[in-house]
């Protein structure tokens, strides 16, 4: 069975972004990210919405020159990515199916099944 996990980068009060929507405050450094890949790496599922796919989908295939996002693309671009949205009319990744509605009872079965981790990206 695997593990359900919840992965976020947020401020200490709570918030997942700025005043204008906008997440990139919140970019890790190097190290940081080195530290996130090592938990990531295990996952073979990303659950997300909308939006947090569009964001995690721009790191995934950022061509940055350091090892740790290349690292990061090759961890992101080999998971499943499932996408829940009503208004997502198509995906910008390979292995990425789109649900129209969030089904708990599919995601337990979806644990109860994988042989790897499930992250829900928030």
């Amino acid at each position: 069975m695997a593990n359900l996990i919840y992965m976020a980068i947020g401020s200490l009060d709570g918030y997942f972004e700025d005043e204008q929507g906008k997440f990139d405050w919140a970019a890790p450094d190097e190290e940081v990210h080195a530290f996130v890949n090592d938990l990531e790496r295990p996952v073979g599922t990303y659950l997300y919405g909308r939006r947090m796919y569009e964001n995690d989908g721009l790191l995934g295939d950022r061509r940055r020159s350091a090892p740790v996002y290349q690292d990061y693309a090759q961890i992101w671009r080999a998971a499943e990515k499932i996408v829940y949205s009503r208004t997502l009319q198509s995906v910008s990744s390979e292995r990425t199916r789109i649900e129209r509605e969030f089904d708990p009872v599919a995601i337990k079965r979806l644990k109860e099944n994988s042989r790897s981790d499930i992250a829900i990206a928030g």
